[in-house]
């Protein structure tokens, strides 16, 4: 794997849970001169620093970012890295909000896929009432059943589900009819580099049924991978072949790492040509995503870049990860920028 991965994303308790235990002087050395040097906003942090005084890399990272702006820069091993990027993970498959255990979101062909539902609140798992830790053992019991006692519609009822080790997916694609017009519908939950088969599957059932509108769902998408964004712009339209999507803005002494993102000079052939996109978004909806809905906005113009929802998330900046031994760190090193 390339020691650069670029990528805007914010983490969720769902997929990721970052930790990189105790960590070398050595490491410790290379992460902070990442924070010197390729960071950002590097010239905002000490040059004279002892950074032994840190338990590990992860507390490091969190002392080193310059907050505000940067709420985001973060580390990883290269095992959550990997699941990230394969969409395989384990447990139940769902979020859920911290406080009242509504679920907001299922995976897609998880265990809990087809049986919890957007709306759910949680209220016992084998008829102990629900905390964290509750549910962080039984998601942990591969291979064990357990009973949610859910609240669901004003009534209660128990659901069944197994934990275990799955391969998700993070789209659905559907075509909703109404009157006499075609509507194209894509949820999208995540910018995994494994999803562009997903993406381009569902697009090529848009292009062949002809459809008349399009609505992409980014409620929870909390970004991915820039190269996955590009794809999906490329499949939103093909109007603009060759012409700038983003740009990738570096700090002054690494402009040299600019880069810039088109579209596709051909056509693939399952393009659409849409003149208006409806978003549907939430504060989760962050980074790759908002970089869509900003890449389009030169072309298309403001009244035809429809979001529905909440305002995003509020990140216009990215990371290209760095790689040292087992850990992944993403610090936040550019700008992202439209047309």
């Amino acid at each position: 794997m390339s020691n650069y991965i670029k990528i805007l994303f914010i983490t969720t308790s769902l997929l990721i849970l970052a930790a990189c235990g105790s960590s070398s002087e050595n490491e410790k050395s290379f992460l902070y001169n990442l924070f010197t040097t390729e960071y950002l906003w590097a010239d905002r942090v000490s040059k004279d620093i002892d950074y032994s005084i840190y338990a590990d890399t992860k507390a490091m990272t969190r002392a080193l970012r310059v907050t505000p702006p940067d709420e985001w820069s973060f580390s990883m091993t290269k095992q959550e890295y990997d699941d990230y990027t394969s969409q395989k993970t384990a447990g139940f498959g769902f979020a859920h909000t911290s406080d009242t255990f509504r679920i907001y979101r299922v995976l897609i062909d998880s265990p809990a896929y087809g049986k919890l539902q957007r709306g759910d609140q949680i209220l016992k798992i084998n008829n102990i009432d629900i905390t964290y830790t509750i549910l962080k053992s039984a998601s942990s019991d591969l291979g064990n059943l357990a009973t949610f006692t859910l609240l669901r519609d004003g009534s209660t009822i128990d659901i069944e589900v197994t934990p275990r080790e799955y391969t998700f997916k993070v789209s659905l694609g559907k075509i909703i009819t109404q009157n006499s017009k075609k509507i194209g519908y894509f949820r999208y939950d995540s910018f995994t580099e494994a999803s562009i088969e997903e993406i381009e599957n569902t697009f090529t059932t848009f292009h062949n049924e002809n459809v008349d509108e399009l609505v992409i769902d980014l409620r929870y998408n909390g970004g991915g991978s820039i190269n996955t964004a590009s794809i999906l712009l490329d499949n939103i339209t093909d109007a603009y072949l060759g012409q700038r999507q983003v740009y990738l803005d570096w700090n002054d002494d690494y402009k040299h790492k600019n880069s810039t993102y088109h579209f596709d000079d051909e056509k693939d052939g399952n393009e659409l040509t849409m003149q208006r996109v409806f978003f549907l978004t939430t504060k989760n909806s962050a980074s790759a995503s908002e970089l869509v809905i900003s890449a389009l906005r030169p072309y298309l113009g403001d009244t035809n870049v429809i979001t529905i929802g909440d305002d995003t998330g509020g990140k216009p900046v990215g990371m290209s990860g760095r790689v040292y031994g087992e850990n992944y760190y993403f610090l936040i090193n550019f700008f992202v920028r439209n047309d």
